[in-house]
């Protein structure tokens, strides 16, 4: 995979799964902006690939292959 194709996955998967999200939503206005986003970087199935497309970005960066990661 490219870095332009990474990105654009990673873009795609943003604007249908994480925009608009109501778990998202719930945990800013219980908690805070920094709880929700916690959650989703550690907890949510979505958040979880997106964090696997950051290393596959950073390894792409690095001169590694990207595929291995994802």
């Amino acid at each position: 995979m490219n870095r332009r194709t990474i990105l654009e996955d990673m873009n795609t998967i943003i604007s249908t799964y994480c925009e608009g999200c109501f778990v998202k939503s719930a945990l800013r206005k219980e908690y805070n902006k920094g709880y929700a986003h916690q959650f989703c970087i550690r907890e949510c199935t979505v958040g979880e690939q997106i964090k696997k497309y950051g290393e596959a970005l950073l390894n792409h960066k690095n001169g590694q292959t990207a595929e291995k990661r994802i």
